[in-house]
This record gives structure tokens, C-alpha cells and sequence, in this order.
């Protein structure tokens, strides 16, 4: 399956007019689902694009039974799936509350360290042990999709350990990422 992902990010790339709609370009007979409005992350450098290639390059195209949807973004590193959507996004900023006293407690799923941000109606998870900072955003009521993309997020080295603001993650003493 993410060989089709890869070819429908360079397909649809080169035929948006400067505006590649990445990943989440579906199949037109995946889904009926309208596209979502999506904010970009910042313009990626070089080193962030290569790494959220390779993040995107291992991402699922089904999310356990939710289906792909079309993203309406300026970016080709968003990716949703379902309604109400689970969404994407690679390469963005260092989450505010990361490293806070009033943060919540970091979550490790399958080896990749997430630091969650509960809002009234969803919880944007961002994993904070990687060369760039990517963001899952759940709304509430869906059924937990990290364990279905930190596959695609361990394709990236581990930069860096983290701490919650317990002091500890996993029952381990770790120091908090930098930067």
C-alpha cells in the first residue's frame, strides 16, 4: 500500500499547478468523502521535506477502517482520513506546551514519544523524538490512530529521548529533547 500513496503524491504533484495535494490524493473510487480545509506547516527546508517524504512514503492508505480523504492545503505533507477527519501534518513547529510544567504526560507508542495538547473537541498528538515534529489531530469520539502510524513515523531515526513533566517517560529517567 504505500507504493500507491507515493504514486498518487507524484501524480497528483505534477498536475496541481504548484499546489501538490500529496498523500491524500484518493482514489476516485476510495471514497465519497469531501475534501477537508486543512492549515499548511511552515515552507519545509531541505532536510524537513526529505524527512517527511520519507514519513509519507510509509504512511497507510486506509487508517484501520477510516478512508482516505482529500486534503485543500499548500502542502504535500497533510493527510487525512474519515469524518470527522484524522489529520497529518509533517513538519511542524516545536508544540507550545512541550516541555511545560501544565503539559500532559508524554505517550510512547510503538517506540515513537508523542506529546498530546487535549483541546474541548479533539487532541493534537505530536511526536517530539524525530528530526522534525509531526502532528496527529483526533478529534474526539475516534478511535486512537497512533498505533496505526507510528510505523510511518519510526522511519525516522530517534533524535532524541524526552521527559513529561513527571520527570519520566516509560518508567525511564530520559532528558527533554532540545530546541
Amino acid at each position: 500500500m504505500p507504493v500507491t500513496v507515493v504514486l498518487a503524491f507524484l501524480f497528483t504533484a505534477g498536475n496541481r499547478g504548484g499546489k501538490p495535494n500529496g498523500p491524500t490524493a484518493v482514489p476516485a473510487t476510495a471514497t465519497a468523502l469531501p475534501g477537508v480545509t486543512v492549515p499548511a506547516p511552515p515552507a519545509p527546508n531541505p532536510a524537513t521535506q526529505q524527512a517527511c517524504i520519507k514519513v509519507f512514503q510509509k504512511l497507510p492508505l486506509q487508517l484501520g477502517t477510516l478512508a482516505p480523504r482529500k486534503t485543500e492545503t499548500d502542502s504535500s505533507f497533510v493527510a487525512a482520513w474519515g469524518d470527522p477527519a484524522i489529520v497529518i501534518r509533517c513538519g511542524v513547529s516545536r508544540p507550545a506546551v512541550f516541555g511545560t510544567p501544565t503539559a500532559a504526560q508524554l505517550v510512547d507508542v510503538s517506540g515513537v514519544l508523542w506529546q498530546p495538547d487535549p483541546q474541548k473537541t479533539q487532541t493534537v498528538y505530536t511526536a517530539v523524538d524525530r528530526s522534525v515534529y509531526i502532528d496527529v489531530t483526533v478529534p474526539a469520539n475516534q478511535d486512537q490512530p497512533l498505533p496505526d502510524l507510528a510505523p510511518a513515523i519510526a522511519a525516522l531515526p530517534q533524535q532524541c529521548t524526552a521527559t513529561d513533566s513527571v520527570g519520566n517517560t516509560t518508567n525511564k529517567k530520559l532528558p527533554i529533547c532540545g530546541g
